[in-house]
């Protein structure tokens, strides 16, 4: 039943530690912003061959499709074990890849913040637009991870640290390999965190039987 959920989100808006990281990542998003291109030009100078192999290989099995083939086929062993959890545990997954998704490619257009290979050639100017590169801000993967990371932490609550930490992993890896800036992997975070505790407190009754 949706109620044996072992990390239940009745009380998100009264949990301290919530309200701490929330006003943690609210002074720290500022301050990153005005250190983005120094912080870019950093780990461009300080790349080595075992880091990037490991991180290109994190940035792509960190991809919305990936994490959400991953929710589908949660499902599929829930439904084929007739396994109430995992059935809904592959259900939000999808949810939340799926939301994740939508509210990203709605902001990254609005935004239009060029990437950081673009702003190395002097490209600087943001403004709404589908032009291709002008869609940095926020990460599609730091969102789509901790979204992730969200819905399973909640199924599966002894793992947390395990399930933040390979979503924090995947969003350094975008920053790291001069995909996105700091500041859009922290703002894609939040987001991604504020969508997987919005898709675990839906209802779903249907997956009650």
């Amino acid at each position: 039943m949706i109620n044996e959920r072992t990390d239940s989100t009745d009380s998100l808006w009264t949990n301290p530690r919530i309200w701490f990281w929330a006003v943690v990542c609210a002074v720290l998003l500022p301050l990153v912003f005005l250190e983005d291109g120094q912080i870019h030009v950093f780990f461009k100078s300080h790349r080595t061959p075992p880091l990037d192999a490991m991180m290109h290989f994190l940035t792509r099995m960190g991809g919305g499709w990936v994490l959400a083939l991953g929710a589908l086929v949660l499902f599929g062993i829930g439904w084929w074990w007739k396994d109430l959890k995992l059935k809904q545990v592959g259900v939000r997954g999808l949810l939340a890849m799926g939301v994740s998704g939508l509210l990203v490619q709605v902001i990254k257009h609005l935004v239009g913040r060029p990437r950081p290979r673009l702003a190395d050639r002097g490209i600087f100017e943001w403004g709404a637009t589908f032009q291709r590169g002008h869609d940095s801000f926020p990460s599609g993967h730091a969102i789509s991870a901790f979204a992730m990371a969200a819905v399973l932490s909640c199924y599966f609550p002894a793992g947390r640290w395990i399930w933040y930490s390979i979503a924090a992993l995947v969003a350094f890896s975008r920053i790291y390999v001069g995909a996105h800036y700091a500041s859009d992997v922290i703002f894609g975070a939040i987001l991604g965190v504020g969508v997987g505790f919005w898709v675990n407190r839906l209802k779903l009754e249907q997956l009650k039987s």
